[in-house]
């Protein structure tokens, strides 16, 4: 793996880059709003012969588009992090090398050829998602820093392999318990989980300074029980982004500054940065793809390429060093580069084969005394480090093909499951924003059953399963015991 720098200055050329990424990123807003007017049946009507063949090929070609301008959005900035100085590790060295970016650029068209053309279930949103974190930026990755061909073969089989397995058939409309509201039921689970939360530890010195997040953080750790970790990340990504997109949904907006109010009470206590990021995504997920439903897989990636944008802006004007790296670095480009080291870890050295999960409850003898995440962080130049992995490293750790084979049949069987709400509940964009906090975790930095018992994917799916009937109606406009409208016609028929 090459490991020199092949940089110009970034004085000079930031700003064209920068310039470059706005141009590109009206270009993609331009072509997701053509994807949604086409699917206007209205507009088709009216359209000429040609506008006719535009309507019919569209939206397959839209997703090579999109993905193609999401890759080089995403490779300026890559080059403009790494010329900034904010990676002091080889192994993010930047270096342009033509046969990587051919061949990154053939797998990117393979990625896009696998994607639905139009989205219509929880499974299409997940998989858009899926492609633009890690997968496309593992492409970054091999083009112009590192990786290996049986890597991202590795990859995209697992990810192709989702989407065979989530193809369109019958989907089973899973019947929901209740008909009453859950708000009350989920403000009583947000309160006392932040009483236990609160409830011990050490905050004298909590602030909501950036750069002293970690410190912080480490500090709460130390002083917190064992069950500190399933509190605040249940409540930061299954209970606040419910309630955020709930009460967005119908525009009711005392409640929902009440629920970014509490999200910032969560981030003082926990010094997690999630409690603040992963509602914002929930919603912002909700936003992308409630417009415009069938081409909401274009509307993710445009909205992933504003974030990409927006960590660009704080890179380039030195608002804040730490924004820019947490949004670039460890959001998009350091995932794909620790799936590969978990990858290349494992090829020399034995599988872990489950024996350092929970779900072994001890019962395996442990292959390496050192947690995995630790191992990995000293490997690459980072002692100390708790160098997480998607299901991909983590898959692979634990029983190499086979470990990620077994995790793909899990994560397509749980997407069945989520259609299926989603299909109860006549709305799947709402099912995949609550649940994507969790959806995302699993496909950038957390082991398969982490996501599942940690990180709220089993809460959000059992509050979306237990209250779908309810929700069916709220999101209708009626009553939740009845077929009832909640406000009488303007005009009511003349009685006879």
């Amino acid at each position: 793996m090459p490991y020199s720098w092949h940089l110009t200055d970034a004085g000079r050329s930031g700003p064209t880059v920068f310039r470059f990424c706005l141009y590109l990123l009206v270009t993609l807003q331009d072509g997701v709003s053509l994807m949604a007017t086409c699917e206007s049946p209205a507009a088709s009507g009216h359209s000429s012969s040609q506008a006719s063949l535009l309507h019919a090929y569209w939206p397959d070609t839209a997703k090579y588009l999109v993905l193609t301008g999401y890759f080089l959005v995403l490779s300026a900035a890559y080059f403009l992090v790494g010329s900034r100085g904010l990676f002091n590790l080889q192994m993010y060295a930047f270096q342009f090398d033509v046969e990587r970016c051919i061949l990154a650029v053939a797998f990117l068209y393979l990625v896009a050829f696998a994607l639905p053309s139009r989205t219509n279930k929880v499974s299409d949103y997940f998989l858009w998602l899926h492609a633009a974190v890690p997968i496309v930026p593992t492409l970054v990755f091999f083009a112009f820093s590192g990786g290996s061909i049986p890597f991202l073969a590795l990859a995209i089989g697992a990810f192709i392999g989702i989407r065979l397995l989530t193809l369109p058939g019958a989907i089973l409309a899973i019947p929901g318990v209740s008909t009453s509201s859950p708000e009350r039921a989920v403000w009583i689970g947000i309160f006392i989980l932040y009483v236990l939360i609160i409830a011990g530890g050490d905050y004298s010195s909590i602030d909501f300074s950036p750069e002293n997040i970690y410190l912080n953080r480490a500090q709460i750790a130390e002083s917190q029980s064992s069950y500190f970790e399933y509190l605040h990340t249940n409540l930061a990504k299954a209970l606040l982004p419910f309630l955020l997109v709930f009460y967005y949904a119908r525009s009711r907006w005392f409640p929902f500054l009440a629920t970014l109010i509490c999200s910032l009470g969560v981030f003082l206590v926990s010094q997690h940065r999630a409690a603040l990021f992963f509602p914002l995504l929930a919603l912002l997920c909700f936003a992308a793809t409630r417009r415009s439903k069938r081409a909401g897989g274009g509307n993710l990636v445009a909205m992933l390429t504003v974030v990409l944008t927006i960590g660009m802006i704080f890179t380039l004007s030195d608002m804040t060093l730490l924004l820019g790296d947490i949004i670039i670095r460890r959001t998009f480009i350091v995932p794909g580069a620790l799936n590969f080291e978990y990858f290349s870890f494992f090829n020399n050295n034995p599988f872990t084969l489950f024996s350092d999960s929970k779900l072994s409850f001890g019962l395996l003898p442990r292959v390496y005394q050192e947690q995995i995440p630790y191992l990995i962080g000293y490997q690459i130049g980072l002692p100390g480090a708790h160098a997480n992995s998607s299901y991909l490293g983590s898959g692979y750790q634990q029983a190499g093909v086979v470990g990620v084979l077994l995790y793909v049949l899990v994560i397509s069987a749980t997407l069945h499951v989520l259609d299926g709400i989603g299909n109860r509940m006549s709305n799947h964009c709402f099912v995949f924003a609550v649940c994507s906090p969790s959806l995302f975790w699993l496909i950038d930095s957390s082991d398969l059953p982490s996501v599942y018992l940690t990180h709220g994917l089993i809460l959000a799916t059992a509050i979306l399963w237990y209250w779908a009937g309810y929700l069916r109606l709220y999101f209708a406009g009626l009553d939740s015991t009845s077929d009832t409208p909640k406000t009488r016609p303007i005009n009511p028929p003349a009685a006879r």
